[in-house]
């Protein structure tokens, strides 16, 4: 027996997306409706704006995501079954928004992992059940507000509700780790030595820390903390001991920071072979906007370096806090206690002043969309064959019909092509080709 599993990338999704009959976004939302699992990740979090525990955070993910509660009846009519939730904008409406949030999808029976009233259960799997087998969901991310990760709990101590993370430091080599014992100190901060590394952290902060682990080898170069990455890997054996078919979700901005934003940082591919030999049979990292990244094929199992984003609604949030427009004032014409959400976003192309990556996420890619693959998988859970479905993406409410901004379109043509050519070349450093059949990119397995 096999079974399909239809895959996507980030939904910032706000408006009811049911109602639209656009054939193009019809036949890529029948991918989902038509396998046997439809999976997302969905970066938002769902509340009324006058919910008696909601407040916009101090700082947010960039805008302050916020989905209207039928959101998530709209997950479940495009086919989504399950869903990874640990991001930079999990707690966008404080834990009063996080907890809305749990509280829609339990109602609609979507399983959600990624977040929880604490680390344990922040780490720990969500499962499926289905008439194809069961499904285990470790989600994880590098990118969040640090008061947001979820917090141990103690045998005489509760724990903290927040985001499940996968953390990083820098080891630094012997130059490299003076010039940051340097800056720290012209900026005032305090710096501590602890055996073979430094913590570096601004004065009254003294729990808002930055690590860096000495070395002996010139460079710097991040590594995952090493505690997260253990428990992550232990909830992904726990995922595959529990479940047919395990998955494991990584939420990420970072890049190589001498490559751009499409090149992800090297301990992440490694860390991803690792999630597979821990018993994953599917591993999404995602959070780039690059749009995409590459694929890698590994034992079996399949890797999506970033698939994209699916749904890309942040031009059509409703109500945004004062702090967005503080932080997009330099292109406002008005005073950003008067502006409207309209003007916020019109804001933020003259406001943006990127210096690194030159010229933002995407500047560099020379297509603009996203891939939904539909996996073919072994009763076992080994894949195989992906079929990789390229989409368009109409990201601007303002230009062209507000209805079908941040909605995927199905590329056809060249335009499929060319999205399909773009993923083989990314894909080619981890030793995976994918072909272009009949407008849509094909990965098979021996």
């Amino acid at each position: 027996m096999t079974y399909d599993v239809a895959l996507s990338g980030d939904s910032l999704l706000n408006r009811r997306i049911s109602v639209i009959d656009e054939p193009d976004f019809r036949s890529i939302i029948e991918l989902f409706q038509n396998a046997d699992i439809g999976y997302t990740h969905l970066e938002t979090s769902i509340y009324d704006y006058d919910d008696d525990e909601m407040f916009p955070v101090a700082e947010a993910g960039g805008t302050w995501q916020r989905a209207p509660p039928f959101v998530a009846e709209e997950l479940k009519w495009a086919g989504f079954d399950i869903v990874s939730h640990a991001s930079n904008h999990a707690l966008d409406g404080a834990y009063g928004g996080l907890y809305s949030t749990w509280e829609a999808l339990d109602e609609i029976g979507i399983p959600y992992a990624g977040t929880g009233m604490d680390l344990g259960e922040a780490r720990a799997p969500a499962y499926l059940d289905t008439e194809v087998g069961r499904v285990g969901l470790v989600s994880m991310a590098t990118s969040f507000q640090r008061w947001a990760r979820a917090g141990e709990a103690r045998s005489d101590f509760r724990g903290r509700p927040g985001v499940n993370p996968l953390r990083y430091n820098y080891e630094v080599g012997p130059e490299e780790l003076e010039e940051v014992k340097k800056l720290g100190e012209k900026m005032g901060w305090w710096i501590t030595n602890l055996e073979n590394s430094w913590l570096l952290h601004p004065p009254g902060l003294h729990n808002t820390l930055f690590e860096f682990i000495e070395r002996d080898e010139p460079g710097m170069e991040m590594v995952p903390n090493e505690d997260d990455r253990e428990g992550n890997l232990r909830s992904i054996r726990d995922a595959s001991r529990q479940s047919d078919l395990a998955m494991a979700h990584l939420h990420i901005h970072e890049w190589k920071p001498e490559e751009d934003p499409s090149v992800s940082p090297d301990w992440v591919p490694e860390f991803a072979r690792d999630s597979v030999d821990a018993g994953a049979d599917i591993v999404i990292v995602q959070g780039s906007h690059a749009p995409f990244r590459g694929i890698e094929a590994y034992d079996d199992s399949i890797i999506f370096y970033d698939l994209g984003d699916f749904f890309l609604m942040s031009n059509t949030v409703e109500k945004l806090p004062a702090d967005y427009y503080t932080r997009w004032r330099r292109g406002l014409e008005v005073h950003r206690k008067d502006a409207t959400p309209s003007e916020g976003y019109d804001a933020r192309p003259e406001s943006w002043g990127v210096v690194h990556p030159p010229g933002g996420y995407r500047s560099h890619s020379p297509v603009l969309g996203n891939i939904v693959p539909v996996c073919e998988m072994s009763d076992d859970g080994d894949v195989l064959r992906v079929e990789l479905h390229p989409a368009l993406m109409g990201e601007k409410a303002l230009e062209g019909p507000v209805k079908t901004a941040g909605l995927p379109m199905r590329a056809t043509g060249q335009k499929a092509q060319k999205i399909v050519e773009h993923i083989d070349a990314l894909s080619q450093p981890y030793d995976t080709e994918v072909t272009h059949e009949d407008g849509v990119g094909v990965i098979t397995f021996e």
